[in-house]
């Protein structure tokens, strides 16, 4: 497969996912800075997805620019394993959910006698609501895409 097809294939899967592409993947990396500090490899991702996209626009925008002059096989291949990393959420949003849900689990763990309410901790009948995240957001459409997918082959 090419890169041009390569790149196609991984925007549409970022667009089901994020309703933008793979511009929008790299803003909500930029929105987990600190991904860089609990993700492998991370930098790397994000660099070579900005590179790639550049690459696209190229192609896409100026007159006389040919896919074999700015890019490789290996450069298609990246885009194919990067894609399939978004599929079985190896990717670098979905480790970083995955960092940051298992870390919230270790620090809410209690002992029993933590977890019965007092007086003041019973509910008045206002219910607080919890701010859903990018990354909650974008893992569970992931989620949704990596089932709709697994399940229609």
């Amino acid at each position: 497969m090419g890169f041009l097809n390569s790149y196609k294939r991984l925007d549409n899967l970022c667009r089901d996912m994020n309703g933008i592409g793979v511009t929008g993947y790299i803003k909500d990396m930029e929105c987990f800075a600190r991904g860089t500090y609990f993700v492998p490899g991370w930098k790397e991702d994000y660099f070579q997805l900005k590179q790639y996209r550049h690459i696209r626009n190229r192609i896409a925008h100026e007159n006389d620019i040919n896919e074999n002059d700015l890019c490789s096989a290996e450069d298609a291949a990246w885009l194919e394993t990067f894609y399939q990393r978004i599929l079985t959420q190896n990717d670098p949003l979905a480790l970083y959910y995955k960092y940051k849900t298992t870390k919230q689990r270790t620090s809410n763990v209690t002992s029993p006698s933590e977890q019965q309410p007092s007086g003041s901790d019973l509910p008045t009948g206002k219910h607080k609501q919890i701010p859903i995240g990018c990354a909650t957001l974008i893992l569970s459409t992931i989620a949704i895409v990596a089932g709709i997918i697994f399940y229609s082959l």
